[in-house]
């Protein structure tokens, strides 16, 4: 299609083509994020320590999710490149395959997760009170793993074919069932039992479980659902399997030390006070509304790349992830301005403690200066997993979280006695040396030639 345009509507096309696919990526990814956001917002009202608790309960929880959630990483390198090839046939086969593993998958690591870690949340933290109430948001909380992880599954495929709006309806589903529920919940509003800290994480496992029954009646009703032929147990193929696990298995393990890392990042900042750990609470959170612009025009990016490696033209994938690239700095730029200029602002929502508000000023003004550039690292490495790079992105993001990112924290909040703008401060050096190496090997184009 792109030969029949005059070159000012190729560029136009392209533009198009990418927004239509990253912004249901955008809008149900900031859903999602808002189901700890607002469990952070609405416990915020109960003090420092619930805040603190629910915030470090949150990391530690999404230690596990996060990790074997890149699930649907694996299932969209493949569907993409497929559906580039036309074979669609195979493309409903990772779905199926990928549902199964989902189920597998999530009740062991439930059962783990319970028990190995609310054993080891004393760890993170030497404050009594936020283990308790930790411990509590978390056993409730990783109920939702499994239902999680089927959502993924879906995501993943759909993501993969370019549908990326089944994904968001179903996020803004988890999110507007999580609120209800966190009302009554946290609250005791309606005569429900008023469960503070636990009570947020019960809803949020309420709202997956809502959100995953939306997206199976979405995927069952699929127009296209022939074409593709899944929701097949003849589909089960432990070739299948292995092509997922090979390329989501790197994700995951990038994603769970990753997360473990920005975990002992917390256990740093918990150590220097409670009212730090609120505050750094407070600044994740925000932040983890301010990259998903990244992460939607990395998903897009990822889709396009795919389907262009798969029709044999990788100069027209490379255009794409320019696009993407674009695209992402325009909108994490805006949002980092808007870091700079308001960060009290942005804290009060969050708390009325003016103690947690002043901590958490210059930590977020530093966090606005690099969104853009956090921008090229998060579409980038994006890209890379949905062409099959993901070992890359794996050995590449734990180098740099730990071999340069936690040995900073440490030692600009302790030896150096910055503090909590310290540990901070190494965040930024962390954010600026990813999207260096990522774009290094984007520019190189070595990508091109990996395989699905």
């Amino acid at each position: 299609m792109e030969k029949l345009l005059k070159p000012e509507n190729i560029q136009q096309e392209k533009y198009r083509t990418v927004w239509l696919i990253a912004w249901p990526v955008v809008v149900g990814m900031i859903s999602q994020t808002l189901v700890g956001v607002v469990d952070t917002a609405m416990v915020g009202r109960m003090g420092a320590t619930s805040l603190a608790a629910t915030g470090l309960g949150g990391v530690v929880s999404w230690m596990v999710m996060g990790g074997v959630g890149a699930l649907h990483i694996g299932v969209q390198a493949i569907v993409s490149r497929r559906y580039g090839e036309k074979n669609l046939l195979y493309a409903g086969r990772a779905l199926d395959n990928a549902i199964l593993m989902a189920l597998v998958l999530g009740l062991a690591m439930t059962l783990f997760a319970q028990f190995g870690l609310r054993a080891a949340f004393p760890f993170f933290t030497t404050d009594a009170a936020v283990v308790e109430l930790g411990k509590g948001y978390i056993f409730y909380r990783l109920f939702g793993l499994l239902p999680y992880l089927v959502i993924m599954a879906h995501r993943g495929f759909f993501d993969g074919i370019g549908r990326t709006e089944f994904s968001m309806r179903a996020m803004l589903t988890v999110n507007g069932v999580n609120i209800i529920f966190n009302y009554l919940f946290i609250f005791g509003n309606y005569g429900f039992p008023e469960m503070g800290v636990e009570g947020a994480g019960l809803a949020s496992t309420i709202g997956t479980v809502v959100g995953l029954m939306a997206f199976l009646i979405t995927g069952a009703m699929f127009k296209r659902r022939n074409e593709f032929q899944y929701y097949r147990r003849a589909n089960i193929s432990r070739e299948v399997i292995g092509r997922i696990v090979k390329l989501a298995l790197p994700s995951g393990l990038r994603t769970s030390l990753s997360m473990l890392g920005f975990t002992m990042f917390s256990t740093i900042v918990a150590r220097i006070g409670t009212h730090e750990m609120a505050a750094t609470n407070i600044i994740i959170n925000v932040m983890s509304i301010s990259f998903l612009p990244g992460v939607g025009f990395g998903t897009a990016a990822a889709t396009l790349m795919g389907r262009k490696l798969g029709e044999n033209n990788p100069s027209m994938a490379q255009t794409y992830g320019w696009t993407a690239a674009r695209f992402g700095m325009l909108m994490m730029g805006l949002i980092g301005s808007i870091f700079i200029i308001f960060p009290a602002e942005l804290l009060r929502v969050f708390t009325d403690d003016p103690t947690v508000i002043h901590l958490g000023i210059v930590p977020l003004r530093m966090m606005g200066l690099v969104q853009a550039v956090d921008a090229m690292g998060i579409v980038f490495s994006g890209a890379f997993e949905g062409v099959g790079l993901n070992k890359y992105v794996m050995i590449t993001e734990i180098s740099v979280n730990w071999g340069v990112f936690l040995p900073l924290a440490w030692v600009f909040a302790y030896p150096f006695g910055w503090g909590l703008n310290g540990a901070w401060l190494s965040l930024l050096v962390y954010i600026g040396v990813l999207a260096f190496l990522y774009t290094r090997k984007f520019v190189g184009g070595s990508w091109k030639e990996a395989e699905v």
